[in-house]
């Protein structure tokens, strides 16, 4: 059996969607050796997707990925023709991102409903054209995959999903999380990034909805309140809307607390998590939060927001606070710098929790999906 796969939407610096489509094709490449592949993806995403099975076949689409219009003119104009010549038995889209006119059998993975449930997530354009893309997949789809049970829910409560099913592949964590690494590993990151010994790690893409502003204010409000010497340090992705950071950080005159670190080679994220005092991860909608598993996984503390998606995964092993409410950003911050004995505890309790989750058994899921839809046909 043929299978067409979009990977057209990903760049050099993946976000979450962007790590499961590379993850669950990672998996499947290992346990299904009959079926063929054919990866769709442009040259600068290519380089995320380091996959040397025979039957996974990648082809090429030139054009620059940064640039959202044109991926979209090239998803909607070309690849339909591709795939028409291709003649596929399915399409999967790991990242809802179908063509609208073309006629073939769809598997397609919804992440979330965030273009609707948070308002400030994306850019209109971006925003308008998820609106579409998800409805006409969730018509189109024999299977909907997704990545929690909090968002199938909000998939089954949105639309009419007579005849469909909508099935779990939860987002998994790496053994590299999991590891434990010498002391020189860590210092050596740590000097690598020019990193101090107490900082707090933000780990996630810029964005309005991720509240990085409560972030900044609390961490500003903190290091006031109880006269600590800390950093704020945040790699990420992507984003937009990055300005009124850069204002807030001068207005509340911590921008030499805050250090900006590059887009990190996976290798490096664990270490960089074992090397934090905590992960703060304040979004105000998820689906389900890869930082905060991973931070569990390599047994760094947590504070995060109350959503429904995280705490499906992470349970009482986070502390978790109302992002809206700044005080109970900085007591949830404090009580992990100060209560060493809290923090051993939660960190147990992450790793145990972590290690629920792999990749490996949502891949199994699609697969099966796969098998089954070819003994049926």
């Amino acid at each position: 059996m043929n299978i067409a796969v979009n990977l057209l939407p990903f760049r050099k610096k993946l976000a979450g969607a962007g790590k499961y489509a590379k993850k669950i094709l990672e998996e499947l490449s290992k346990i299904d050796s009959s079926n063929e592949y054919y990866l769709f993806i442009t040259k600068d995403g290519k380089v995320n997707f380091n996959i040397s099975s025979g039957n996974f076949h990648f082809i090429y689409a030139k054009f620059d990925p940064d640039f959202f219009l044109y991926r979209i003119f090239w998803e909607q104009a070309i690849f339909p023709f591709k795939l028409t010549k291709l003649k596929p038995d399915i399409l999967f889209t790991p990242s809802v991102a179908i063509p609208f006119f073309y006629r073939g059998k769809f598997f397609t993975t919804i992440h979330d409903l965030a273009y609707k449930k948070s308002i400030h997530k994306y850019p209109l354009t971006r925003k308008l054209y998820l609106k579409a893309v998800t409805g006409i997949a969730v018509k189109k789809s024999i299977i909907i995959f997704t990545v929690s049970n909090f968002s199938k829910k909000e998939i089954e409560n949105e639309f009419s999903m007579k005849n469909k099913r909508v099935l779990i592949t939860y987002n998994g964590v790496d053994e590299i999380f999991l590891k434990d690494y010498p002391s020189i590993d860590i210092l050596n990151v740590k000097n690598k990034y020019n990193l101090p010994e107490n900082f707090i790690l933000y780990v996630g893409v810029i964005e309005p909805s991720k509240n990085l502003d409560k972030l900044f204010i609390a961490f500003s409000e903190l290091l006031k309140k109880y006269d600590l010497n800390y950093n704020l340090a945040i790699t990420s992705g992507m984003g937009w809307n990055q300005q009124n950071l850069v204002n807030l950080m001068d207005d509340l005159k911590i921008r030499d607390k805050i250090i900006f670190l590059p887009y990190l080679p996976e290798a490096e994220l664990p270490l960089i998590y074992k090397a934090s005092k905590m992960l703060a991860y304040l979004s105000n909608y998820e689906g389900f939060g890869i930082p905060v598993l991973e931070a569990l996984a390599a047994g760094t503390p947590v504070i995060t927001s109350k959503s429904k998606a995280i705490l499906e995964f992470s349970e009482d092993s986070v502390i978790s606070v109302n992002p809206e409410n700044i005080e109970e950003i900085v007591e949830g911050m404090h009580k992990i710098i100060n209560d060493l004995n809290f923090v051993n505890s939660l960190s147990l309790k992450g790793k145990i929790e972590a290690q629920k989750f792999t990749w490996a058994n949502s891949a199994k899921v699609i697969y099966d999906q796969i098998s089954s839809y070819k003994n049926i046909n």
